[in-house]
């Protein structure tokens, strides 16, 4: 082989590992941060609510607020994590209503509207009243920003009026 033709292979070669490597990055990128954390209130642990995380231009993630501890954070699979990047973060705390729960159905709604809530007032806990400053319900009036990064992310937030 002449080096005009060794020249060629090795350009060849080079163009298609950096084609496979493209690929291989483009198809299954990192692109979650596992999160864990607290959620307080005036300094006391939130029991029960939700977190949503938003990152510019990419999936939001939500997860689970749970005797004040960060559950099951997801946006892709069960529990994968936030996407990465400075997320704006939206928390919602709602007292538990009285009221029965929009899945359990009575037999007159089977009867009349089977899609129809038990309960249209309170259906998904809407119309609870909040536990928290209603500007924390938005991820754009919060003021609560994180940074996720790949790996471990720790998440302690203590809200106040």
């Amino acid at each position: 082989m002449n080096k005009s033709n060794n020249y060629c292979w090795n350009l060849k070669f080079l163009i298609l590992l950096a084609a496979g490597l493209s690929v291989s990055v483009g198809c299954n990128p990192q692109t979650t941060g596992r999160v864990t954390g607290t959620v307080k209130y005036k300094g006391q642990p939130i029991e029960e609510g939700t977190i949503v995380f938003e990152v510019s231009g990419a999936r939001p993630s939500t997860g689970k607020i749970v005797k004040g501890s960060l559950a099951e954070v997801t946006t892709y699979e069960a529990n994968d994590g936030a996407s990465l990047g400075l997320a704006k973060i939206a928390v919602f705390a709602s007292e538990k209503s009285s009221q029965p729960d929009a899945a359990v159905l009575t037999e007159h709604n089977l009867k009349s509207d089977p899609g129809a809530p038990s309960n249209p007032n309170n259906y998904m806990g809407m119309g609870a009243k909040s536990l928290i400053p209603a500007r924390y319900n938005d991820p754009s009036s919060s003021g609560l920003t994180w940074k996720i990064v790949k790996g471990d992310n720790v998440v302690e937030l203590d809200l106040q009026e």
